[in-house]
């Protein structure tokens, strides 16, 4: 792997608004990066693809042990999150898509530091954005990209008594609504109707959950975690529903970093997995600590002196109440170039791999105002 310098088409900065992106944060800091990229050969493209079909396998086992040998306390679920958890695994329940963000340096084995297993974001950028950076910069190599194809037979495959999913999301969430409006476009490229609204224009009748047109919704795509789900008014609604969810609700275990802990622990020794523990006292050296519940980097500190000095770096938001309690595990180093570290995540649609998207930004943390980097494999 190797960051490379490239050349910009003058015509992408166009196609970037067509997606809906912006190529800068809130702040005017880059994000989206153009004139450079990651340069990877095959070899370590299956590396990272295998990485990522052995954490999906590794956590498919986990919900079923946590749910076939009753560790649900494990993840302080109330009455109703632990019975909608069994019973979407026990009826087998499709889950869609996830992100595996992991720390690479080239020659050693990948290291999962989370799973975005119900809200990932950046998921235009890398199906769409470094698509069509490849086709402008260097149309004539591969890359680590099959996203959106897998997406609409993800669809095919889901197999719906009706061909009709509704999309929602949290009004006033920009990026929320621009993921949400690509996964209905790869819904209808699969063949089924899709239908988009906010998650406050849900209605219930007493016996099952309306869109704004008073049409039963019958299967619904939230973006939207389901610790949050299941706490507000609605939620109790959805057990006597019949209303069938994507991400299932299976996933909240995964979408959990308490996860980490019991992989660890599951795996002890697992070249893909890093030490974790619910216990300080468990990681020797280098520490990170995390909200279970924290999105996008909240709250993270990383303790580079080890857990007994104070944090040197990291985001500097506090955790809030509802993130859970901290899951401390080992640091990693990232792979660099100079001071830039850079961040590798393995895409799965349907729990196969399906692409790669890098981030990077200066310094150890890769955080919210990280920048999105395209590759391709030479």
């Amino acid at each position: 792997m190797e960051r490379v310098a490239t050349d910009v088409r003058a015509d992408l900065a166009g196609r970037v608004a067509d997606l809906g992106l912006s190529a800068a944060h809130e702040d005017g800091a880059a994000y989206l990066v153009s004139d450079a990229a990651y340069a990877f050969d095959k070899a370590e493209i299956d590396v990272l693809h295998d990485a990522g079909a052995e954490l999906e396998r590794m956590c498919l086992e986990l919900v079923d042990r946590v749910v076939n040998d009753d560790l649900l306390d494990r993840f302080d679920l109330s009455p109703l999150a632990a019975r909608l958890v069994a019973d979407s695994w026990d009826s087998q329940a499709r889950n869609l898509i996830g992100r595996f963000d992991l720390a690479w340096q080239p020659g050693k084995p990948p290291k999962l530091l989370e799973y975005n297993a119900e809200t990932p974001v950046g998921l235009v950028e890398a199906a769409c954005f470094q698509a069509d950076w490849r086709a402008a910069a260097v149309p004539d190599a591969l890359q680590f990209n099959e996203i959106e194809g897998r997406l609409a037979q993800a669809w095919r495959d889901f197999g719906l008594a009706e061909p009709s999913v509704h999309f929602a999301g949290s009004p006033g969430d920009a990026e929320a609504s621009l993921t949400l409006d690509f996964l209905a476009a790869t819904a209808r490229a699969g063949g089924l109707e899709a239908v988009r609204l906010d998650l406050d224009a849900i209605g219930w009748d007493g016996g099952k959950f309306l869109d704004a047109d008073d049409r039963p919704i019958r299967t619904l795509f939230k973006l939207y975690p389901w610790a949050w789900l299941v706490e507000d008014e609605f939620g109790p609604n959805i057990e006597s529903s019949g209303l069938a969810m994507i991400e299932p609700a299976w996933k909240m275990l995964l979408a959990d970093k308490r996860m980490l802990a019991l992989l660890w622990e599951m795996h002890p020794g697992h070249p893909n997995l890093l030490p974790a523990s619910l216990q300080a006292r468990d990681i020797a050296g280098p520490a990170v600590a995390k909200p279970a519940l924290g999105r996008d980097g909240a709250g993270v500190k990383l303790f580079a002196k080890g857990l007994s000095a104070p944090a040197t770096a990291g985001d500097a938001a506090d955790p809030l109440p509802q993130d859970g309690p901290l899951v401390y595990q080992a640091m990693a180093e990232l792979a660099r170039t100079g001071p830039v570290s850079a961040l590798a995540s393995v895409w799965m649609v349907a729990s196969q791999p399906a692409g790669l998207s890098m981030r990077e930004a200066d310094g150890d943390f890769i955080g919210s105002d990280a920048r999105f980097v395209p590759h391709f494999v030479r």
